[in-house]
């Protein structure tokens, strides 16, 4: 004997609207021209990209075609401050060797969003804030994990404010307003 088997209904309307016949409703038509134009304009985008792309390769041609007289260079531009950077091994060497300055330890990875999304910002404390106040960066990563977990490292960003050596305070997340205002307390 035969059992009967139920597909879920949205299986069921599949199988239906593959059948000859199958009334199609203004809606159902309407979602299918909406993602059929889509597809179209990836599709082109994706043409004109790759014409754009070939065109690059070209001897002698640019990728964007500079102003006449203006001057083209393909040098990078010119870098900014950036971050120390501190691992286990110096970890403590560094705070100590702030003395009563402040320093903020700013626990990343590199894969965490709201981690890249503050870096430019705690770049530029760091530029603003120069003998007042030091800004270093902690990766949690496999080398480091040791010491992140001593820490009590959970959640990255986590930031943690050093004085004489001593820890001060700590804040999580990426909250830029209540990062300021603990690393201007604490100057």
């Amino acid at each position: 004997m035969k059992t009967a088997t139920f597909a879920p209904a949205s299986r069921q309307l599949c199988r239906a609207a593959s059948r000859p016949g199958f009334a199609r409703t203004p809606r159902s038509l309407a979602v299918r021209a909406s993602r059929d134009a889509e597809l179209a304009r990836m599709a082109e985008f994706k043409r004109s990209l790759s014409a754009r792309l070939e065109e690059t390769k070209k001897p002698g041609s640019t990728a964007a075609a500079a102003p006449e007289g203006a001057a083209v260079t393909t040098e990078a531009p010119p870098a900014g401050k950036t971050l120390r950077e501190v691992t286990k091994d110096d970890f403590y060497e560094v705070i100590k060797s702030h003395g009563d300055r402040l320093t903020v330890v700013d626990c990343y990875t590199k894969w965490c969003g709201p981690c890249k999304m503050i870096l430019p910002t705690l770049v530029q404390w760091a530029e603003e804030l120069e003998g007042k106040v030091e800004i270093i960066k902690f990766n949690c990563n496999k080398h480091n994990k040791e010491l992140g977990v001593a820490l009590g490292i959970k959640v990255a960003p986590t930031f943690l404010l050093y004085k004489n050596g001593q820890q001060v305070a700590s804040m999580t997340g990426a909250k830029t307003e209540q990062l300021r205002e603990l690393i201007e307390q604490h100057m």
